[in-house]
């Protein structure tokens, strides 16, 4: 597994994929801060994203591109091995994206969409409320609601933070 862009979500999917059973996860992204969080959760080797061919040497066999940027998914592409699958969890900017098309045709890859969930959630409730689902590094800072401009001053500094919580 690959995992490119190590936020909340990508982490929360280094999590999941963990929990799942996932022999190897590899985390990519481009500051030391996510990827520290993306081993407390479960990652087994992280990478930086500015080393472009030791991302294209993973050859997943499934590559979740969680960053929400176009440099991200041409990584998840090139990460992918033959026939493997990019599952893009990451929310581009509307309009049109450059996207290494060529490649995942040639390649064979299988491109899948992932926006929304439905019946996960209990699954997700139950698993957070046995211990077997690991979240708790995820959540790096907590304000209460009168500290929420600095709240989101760190919040927006992912070399700093993780998930960045209100408290009301």
């Amino acid at each position: 597994m690959l995992v490119i862009g190590c936020g909340p979500i990508g982490c929360l999917v280094i999590a999941v994929l963990k929990r799942a059973g996932a022999g190897e996860i590899v985390a990519v992204d481009m500051h030391d801060k996510p990827l520290e969080i993306a081993r407390a959760v479960g990652a087994t080797s992280t990478l930086l994203a500015t080393d472009a061919d030791a991302v294209a040497a993973v050859e997943a066999d499934v590559v979740v591109e969680s960053s929400g940027n176009p440099r991200g998914l041409s990584s998840a592409i090139r990460g992918a091995m033959r026939g493997g699958r990019v599952v893009m969890v990451g929310l581009l900017p509307g309009g049109e994206q450059p996207a290494l098309i060529a490649t995942a045709i040639t390649r064979e890859l299988e491109l899948v969409g992932s926006f929304r969930f439905n019946d996960e959630l209990d699954e997700v409730l139950e698993a957070m409320a046995d211990g077997s689902l690991i979240t708790a590094p995820i959540v790096t800072h907590e304000f209460d609601i009168d500290d929420a401009l600095e709240a989101f001053e760190i919040a927006k500094e992912p070399s700093r933070s993780g998930k960045v919580l209100l408290r009301f």
